[in-house]
Formats: C-alpha cells, sequence, structure tokens
C-alpha cells in the first residue's frame, strides 16, 4: 500500500492539474470568441453607420437642389465645401447631380451647358438613345471627377438598375459593383466602387404611386464611393486586427468583393492551402440601398496574442509540481491539508482575475452602461466616457432616472425601458442633455437581462451613445437644405412652405396678404465689372436691409443670383385696401434699395424693379401666385427699371403668347418658315450699290409675323445666335455670286449685341468670309448705339479686330439712342443710317430738316458714307440728294423682296 499509494496520489493530482489546465484553455478560447464577436459586431455597426452619414448628405443635397430653381455652379461649390466631407466623411469621391433628359432635350441641354461655363461639354458615349442621364454637376470639381463630367450613367447596367430602382420606390438605391469613372485604372482597376442615388422629381410632383413618379423624375443625386477608400477612413474606429473582406451578395468563392484580400494573399490554413476557410471568422449582412452586403472578418494572430492569457500555464506547472511533492509528502501524511487549501487560493485568485479580465472589458465599450430595473433605478455603471456626465458616476447608484435627467429625457427612457420589458430590446430613442453650458444628444439602447434565479427582479443594460456630431450634421444638412448660403435667408423650398400656409391662413381668417417679387436692377454689370466678392457683398446688404423693413410675421426669401421675394402676412380685409398697404410696402423697399451701398470704402448703387401680386384667389396655389409677381416684376423692367406693377391677368396672356412664339420660333429655321429679303440701297442717280439683308417669318398658321414681334423674344431667348450666324453666311454666299458675275455690290446685316458679344464672334466672321470666298469689304455689320452703353472700350476693341479683316461696320437707327459725337471719332466706322423717323416729315418739318443736315454735316467731316432709311417720295429723295447723302433706302425705289429674286435682278 505505501508503494501503490504516493503514485496513486501522483496520478490524481497531475490529473485535476490537467483538467483545470484544460478548462481555463476553454475559459480563454471562449472570451476570444467573445471579444471577437463584440468587436465583429463593432465593426458591422460602425460601418452601417457610416454608409447612414453618407445618405443623410445625399439627402441635403437633395434638398438643395429641390429647393432651387437654377443650379449656379459657384453656389453648388459652396454648398458642397461646406459639408467637408474629405474631413468629416472620408471615402466619398464627391456629390454630384444628373439630369433625366429624353433625347429631343439634348441639344438645348448641351447647348445650355456650353453657356453656362462649359465651353466643351458634351454628352458621352455618343450614340442616339430614347433617354439620358448625363452628371451636369459634380464637387469637388477638379482631378480625376472632371473626367466625370456629362457622361451618360444610363450607358452602365449596374447603375442604370440603381437608377431605375431609385426612381421606381423614391428611396435610396445602391448600385452593384462597378468600375468608377473616377478610377485610375493603372492603380485602382482591381477595386470597384459603388455609386448612392437619390430620385429628384418635379415640384409638387405626385409620388404615390410609381407610374407618377416615373412621370415627376426630374434627376438624382449621386454619390460615388470606393469601399477601400471609406474603410480607409474609418481607420480610427475599427479594430486593427481584424481582416475584413466586404462581399456585394452573399460571401463566396469567386464572389463580388468589394474590399479585402483576393484569393492567393488569403491566410495559409494549418493543413498548408491558401484560401481555406479559417478556423474562426464571422458574417454579418448589411441591407444598404436595396442591397445586401455580407461582411466577413476574422481575427489576425495579432488579435488572439493581444487577449491571450497564459497564467493558467503557470498555475498547472505548480499543480503538477505540488502533485509529485504530494506523493512524496505522502509517506509523512501531513500535507494533505495543506494542498487542498493551496489549491482553493489559486482557484479563488483564477475567478478574480476572470472577473477583473470582464470589469476591463465592460470599461472598454466607449458607449455609458448602465444596469437598471423596470423603475428605472440604477444599480450599476460601467464607461470608459465618465467625462461626459456631470458628476462622478458613484452619484448615480440607487437612484431613479428622473433623480438625474430632466423630466422630458426621464419619460422618453421609461417608454423606452417598457418596450424592453415586453420584447426583449429597445433601440433609437434619443434625448437631450446639457452638460457643462453645452447641448449633448445621445441615443438610448436597451436590453433585458435575463434573471438568475426565477422570480427575481427583471434587470436592463442600457447603452447610452453621444450622437452630438451627427445631430450637429443633420442641423448643417438642415440649413443648407432650407436657407440661402449667402445670406442666411430662407430659399426657395422653405419660402413655398410659408406662402402654403400664409394661403391657408388667408383664407380662414379672411384677410388678404402680398407676394412682392424683386430683382436687382443691372446686378450681373456690376457683377461682372467689379467680381462676385464685391456682388456677394452687395446682396448680403440687400438682405439685410429687407430684412430690417419686415414686421413679425413676413418673410424675406433668396432665390437665386439678385431675385428676392418679401411674403406680407394680413395687409387688409380686402382687396383694395390691400392694394394700397402693398404698394406702400413697395415703395418703402424701393426707396430703402436706392441707397448707396459702401462696400470696402466705395459706394455702389442699385435699384429695384417689383412685381406685387395679392392673395388669396379663387383656385390658385403658391405657384401660381410666385409666378404672377414674377410676371410683374418683368413688367416693371420693360416699362424702364426700378418700377413697381401690380399683377394683371393680360399680362399672363402676353407671357403665355410670347412663349408660345418663341417655341414656333425654335421649330421655324429647320422647318424653312425664315427667309432671307433684301431691300436695295441706290446712289444719288437711283443706281443700286448695294442692299440691306432682312429676315422675315412666314408660319403656317399666324402668316407674317412682323419682325417687330419675333426679333425681341429671338433676343431674350438667345435663338437669335443661330438666326445671326445664318444671315451672316446668306450674306457672303450672295456676295460670292455677285462677284463671280462681276457685280461689285454691298451687303448690309443687322448684328446684335447678344451676338456681337459672343467670345467666339470675331473666328466666325473670319470663318464665314474663308469658307465662302466673299470680299469682306462689300460686307458691313450693322449695328445699334445701344451697344456702345456697356464697356465701349471691349466693344472698340473687338470692332477694330473685325475691321482688319476688311469688313465695314454701320451705324444703324443714327440719332434715336445713344447719340454722343465723342464715339464717332474712337470706333472704325464706315457708314451712319439716318432713322426714317427724321427722314419721313423732310422737308416739311424744319427740325427734323436740321436734324438730317447735322448728320450729314457731321459725317461729311468724319468722311462718313450716309445711308438715309425710309425714303418714301420724291421731296424727301431730292431734299437728300441736294444736301449730299450719299446713299438712300426706301419703297421710292423698291420693297423688300425674296434674296434669291434680288440676286437674280442684279446679275
Amino acid at each position: 500500500m505505501p508503494l501503490v499509494l504516493p503514485p496513486l496520489v501522483g496520478m490524481c493530482a497531475l490529473s485535476l492539474s490537467y483538467l483545470y489546465w484544460q478548462g481555463e484553455e476553454d475559459n480563454v478560447q471562449a472570451k476570444n470568441a467573445l471579444n471577437f464577436e463584440v468587436a465583429a459586431d463593432q465593426v458591422a455597426y460602425n460601418l452601417k453607420d457610416r454608409m447612414a452619414t453618407y445618405e443623410v448628405v445625399l439627402r441635403g443635397v437633395k434638398g438643395y437642389f429641390e429647393g432651387s430653381e437654377r443650379i449656379d455652379r459657384e453656389e453648388f461649390k459652396t454648398y458642397v465645401e461646406a459639408l467637408q466631407l474629405q474631413e468629416t466623411r472620408p471615402g466619398l469621391q464627391g456629390v454630384s447631380l444628373i439630369l433625366h433628359l429624353f433625347e429631343p432635350q439634348l441639344d438645348l441641354h448641351i447647348a445650355d451647358m456650353r453657356r453656362r461655363g462649359f465651353p466643351h461639354y458634351r454628352v458621352f458615349p455618343p450614340g442616339a438613345r430614347a433617354a439620358y442621364a448625363p452628371i451636369t454637376h459634380i464637387e469637388p470639381l477638379r482631378g480625376d471627377n472632371v473626367r466625370a463630367l456629362g457622361f451618360d450613367t444610363l450607358t452602365v447596367p449596374a447603375a442604370r438598375e440603381a437608377l431605375e430602382r431609385a426612381r421606381d420606390s423614391g428611396e435610396l438605391a445602391l448600385s452593384a459593383p462597378l468600375t468608377l469613372l473616377q478610377n485610375d485604372t493603372s492603380t485602382t482597376a482591381a477595386q470597384p466602387g459603388v455609386v448612392m442615388y437619390l430620385p429628384i422629381y418635379a415640384p409638387q410632383a405626385d409620388t404615390s404611386t410609381q407610374l407618377v413618379r416615373r412621370a415627376g423624375l426630374v434627376g438624382w443625386v449621386s454619390a460615388p464611393f470606393r469601399a477601400g477608400d471609406v474603410i480607409a477612413g474609418m481607420a480610427r474606429e475599427l479594430d486593427p486586427d481584424i481582416e475584413i473582406t466586404l462581399y456585394d451578395g452573399v460571401a463566396k468563392p469567386g464572389g463580388l468583393r468589394l474590399y479585402g484580400p483576393s484569393a492567393d494573399t488569403a491566410p495559409v490554413a494549418p493543413g498548408g492551402g491558401r484560401g481555406v476557410a479559417p478556423s474562426r471568422q464571422a458574417l454579418r449582412t448589411l441591407q444598404i440601398g436595396g442591397r445586401t452586403w455580407t461582411l466577413q472578418m476574422q481575427p489576425t494572430p495579432s488579435f488572439s496574442l493581444r487577449h491571450r492569457e497564459d497564467s493558467h500555464y503557470m498555475i498547472a506547472a505548480v499543480g503538477g509540481t505540488l502533485g509529485l511533492l504530494l506523493s512524496w509528502l505522502t509517506w509523512l501524511l501531513a500535507t494533505g491539508r495543506e494542498r487542498a487549501v493551496a489549491l482553493a487560493h489559486g482557484m479563488t485568485a483564477e475567478l478574480r482575475a476572470t472577473r477583473d479580465d470582464l470589469e476591463s472589458t465592460l470599461n472598454a465599450i466607449p458607449d455609458l452602461l448602465f444596469e437598471l430595473g423596470l423603475d428605472g433605478r440604477i444599480h450599476h455603471y460601467r464607461s470608459a466616457r465618465s467625462d461626459l456626465l456631470a458628476v462622478p458616476p458613484e452619484m448615480f447608484l440607487g437612484r431613479l432616472i428622473s433623480e438625474v435627467v430632466p423630466p422630458e429625457a426621464a419619460a422618453g427612457c421609461h417608454a423606452a425601458l417598457e418596450a424592453a420589458h415586453h420584447t426583449g430590446y429597445s433601440a433609437g430613442h434619443q434625448y437631450r442633455l446639457e452638460l457643462g453650458g453645452t447641448t449633448h444628444w445621445f441615443e438610448l439602447s436597451i436590453a433585458r437581462k435575463d434573471a438568475a434565479m426565477p422570480g427575481d427582479e427583471a434587470r436592463f443594460i442600457a447603452l447610452s451613445r453621444d450622437i452630438t456630431e451627427r445631430k450637429q450634421a443633420e442641423a448643417r444638412s438642415h440649413q443648407l437644405a432650407y436657407f440661402d448660403g449667402l445670406t442666411g435667408l430662407p430659399n426657395r423650398r422653405m419660402l413655398l412652405d410659408r406662402m402654403e400656409h400664409a394661403l391657408h391662413s388667408a383664407l380662414n381668417a379672411a384677410q388678404v396678404g402680398a407676394v412682392l417679387y424683386i430683382d436687382l436692377d443691372n446686378f450681373k454689370q456690376l457683377n461682372d465689372a467689379r467680381g462676385h466678392t464685391v456682388g456677394d457683398a452687395l446682396l448680403m446688404q440687400v438682405a439685410q436691409r429687407l430684412t430690417q423693413q419686415l414686421r413679425p410675421g413676413d418673410t424675406v426669401a433668396r432665390l437665386g443670383g439678385d431675385e428676392f421675394v418679401v411674403l406680407v402676412h394680413n395687409v387688409a380685409s380686402d382687396m383694395d385696401s390691400a392694394g394700397r398697404a402693398a404698394l406702400l410696402v413697395a415703395e418703402e423697399i424701393r426707396a430703402v434699395l436706392e441707397a448707396p451701398y459702401t462696400i470696402a470704402t466705395h459706394l455702389y448703387s442699385t435699384t429695384g424693379s417689383i412685381g406685387i401680386t395679392l392673395f388669396p384667389k379663387r383656385g390658385e396655389g403658391v405657384e401660381d401666385l410666385l409666378r404672377e409677381a414674377d410676371t410683374a416684376m418683368y413688367r416693371a423692367k420693360d416699362l424702364g427699371r426700378n418700377r413697381i406693377r401690380f399683377y394683371e391677368a393680360a399680362m399672363q396672356a402676353d407671357v403665355q403668347e410670347r412663349l408660345a412664339l418663341e417655341q414656333d420660333l425654335k421649330k421655324a429655321q429647320a422647318e424653312g418658315q425664315l427667309a432671307a429679303f433684301v431691300q436695295s440701297q441706290v446712289d444719288a442717280t437711283g443706281t443700286v450699290v448695294g442692299g440691306e439683308l432682312l429676315m422675315r417669318w412666314t408660319h403656317p398658321v399666324r402668316g407674317n409675323v412682323p419682325p417687330s414681334r419675333f426679333i425681341p423674344i429671338a433676343e431674350a431667348s438667345g435663338l437669335i445666335l443661330r438666326m445671326g450666324d445664318w444671315m451672316i453666311q446668306q450674306a457672303c454666299e450672295t456676295l460670292a455670286r455677285l462677284q463671280a458675275a462681276g457685280r461689285e455690290l454691298s451687303l448690309s446685316v443687322n448684328v446684335s449685341q447678344r451676338q456681337f458679344r459672343q467670345d467666339d464672334f470675331v473666328e466666325r466672321v473670319r470663318h464665314v468670309l474663308a469658307h465662302t470666298g466673299a470680299h469682306p469689304g462689300n460686307l458691313i455689320l450693322e449695328v445699334t448705339e445701344s451697344l456702345l452703353i456697356d464697356d465701349l472700350d471691349d466693344t472698340i476693341a473687338r470692332m477694330t479686330e473685325i475691321v482688319g479683316l476688311g469688313v465695314r461696320f454701320s451705324i444703324d437707327d443714327f440719332g434715336t439712342g445713344y447719340s454722343s459725337l465723342a464715339y464717332l471719332k474712337r470706333l472704325p466706322l464706315f457708314e451712319l443710317k439716318i432713322d426714317k423717323s427724321f427722314v419721313q416729315d423732310t422737308p416739311d418739318d424744319r427740325s427734323d430738316t436740321a436734324i438730317v443736315q447735322a448728320i450729314l454735316s457731321v459725317a461729311s467731316h468724319l468722311n462718313l458714307r450716309v445711308v438715309a432709311e425710309g425714303v418714301e417720295t420724291r421731296a424727301q429723295a431730292d431734299f437728300l440728294v441736294q444736301n449730299q447723302c450719299e446713299c438712300l433706302q426706301g419703297y421710292l425705289f423698291g420693297r423688300p423682296e425674296p434674296l434669291a429674286v434680288w440676286l437674280a435682278r442684279q446679275v
């Protein structure tokens, strides 16, 4: 027995040590697995939270576009810079606007974009398609983003699917992996990107069904990014010892990998092969923008080393040694009790170590963690963010939530506790606290804790996360979406909302309100001459003056550019009184705007044209009121600027007629409705020496539309540019035919101010002359005196450059406009044309006779040829010839006739 008992005791002791070691090893592995699962949950939460912030950015940009009548590139740039994307949301390539166009709209869109500062803009890839979705605005507009401007996103299948899904659902849509146009293929070919899209619908569009959402679609706002850039930007929020692989869809070999190591760089499995699934990994599924992402995570060796504990090895070795000693001491029968006590102490120490490790893990969680009872009493507290609390956390223990937070926040916390009590979990409740004089926002998540024993009081674990930065970002987005970025005034979106409320209030209270539409006169000239800095400063001062004129409850808004709207409530109880009161308000505003503006020690002045409409009116909505005030404002400008006009129904009819005429005019040239006519010019003997080219329009329904009706519309709409180019082309081709027939006659062509101011006008004239072979000296360009009002130096320089080509200039309707002898000696002119209003009463009217004689005398001294227009009688012709007028034009010598007929008679 003495020989058997010591080895038996030793074996028992070693077995116990081994069992202890094995149990502790299992505990370590279980704790590592728990730590890994907690870290994986945090990674998934942070990634989804980052995607949510991107969505907040897109919704803010969408609100900005919906609230702006016309998007100015500089304002859009300022808006995006205010978001500070690279600092607050790293990973985003930028934000952009995508317009939805149909094939007939493409040419107008390209022309519009080129006028707005992109002379080489095009929609690509080329090709005819039923619909287009080009990128028209993208910020920041630098680097690789420039290549995306004009790209038709509907040509990419993955993007098309997401665009259509966003259009039909009205919600955020995320694309499948695709190659971003911004990619540098030499460095990022292996890393696909994705794009978020949000649809934009027309204002007041019905979005209740899929069909009407499609009909009301205007475009999308989008945000492209690469998953790798996003995860790199979240480096501080992620555990560096967890390897992340992100898939689009289900994680599987050969799947669509958005981020992570490729198969040939995967960790080596214990068997030696690559690509074998690791012994421990976590999968998390994220639903983002209608697509499923799978997040696959696995710990690196560093993760296991970081959480590794080796103390149980030492304890097991000690246990083994004690077992050997026990087998020896068994002979002495004195050490059995002491060994048992030592083992008990060792196990107690291990339990304490486990408890301390669990507590350190809880303290590592960045959120505020509480254990609560159903009544809201705080039983325990853990957090590494005690600095967020106004008092030491020990003072919370044993107290009710209602005793430590304001009543409003306490009521919400109790509601969340009740929800967690019934469902097991509650999340998303937000509350506000004032801490250290600063407002902080928190988001509360509560989970029910399993009772240790049946019948125990219910306990709950509450996590409170500080979301102050997120709330501040949402507030900034709201400010940018509803208020003007320059002046801080409400923008169009906010104005329409307030007008809606004012209209309902006026109907209910039987009161009359007014909408005043204000446009600054000649602001563009000031902005172009002095720069945007001075222009912006002037706009801010105008906003301040308008705001100071308001009564409490009234609204002043900026719609963009130099347009402001004032909404005045309850000015009177009847329309007559309200009209008088609104006129007084408008007069006060006009007087305030006329006062000089001091900007950087310089004085500037401007005035305002104001249109007024009253409300409520039968069946009219806010868009109708805004349109009426806008129409009245433009009528005030037509009357000479710095005027006030009330809206009248006839104005709208005139606007509609002008719009219909503009649409017909757009089709007129393509359908051959426009024609060139010529009216001959003769010398003193009646011999034809040239002619003036005139445009005529024969409409299939309207008949002959007079030039006085369609030329101003062409000027305002920009159609005059194509029409003017066509007329110069006709003149040069005719001159070439005359030259071929041996006839050296001159042809005059009217050039509008807008056409003359084109950057490439000189080059266009040079090209037509070279292409047709026309002699430049026989081409006379007629300009009006209004051209000389703005930037005379630039006008002289451009005229001089054209005269250098051999072309000659004439001042049309001389004496009716900005008649100044000063410019006659500075301009490189060839002739003056006396307006027919002076000719028609000569020689009977002494005043007109004197004016004509004075013009002829001045022209003679300046060596300028004179053409008298509107000569209809022989007495007029004789008078002009007697006073040495070299050239005559009028019905006396021939009415305007088609160009082909006139040319045939000359050759």
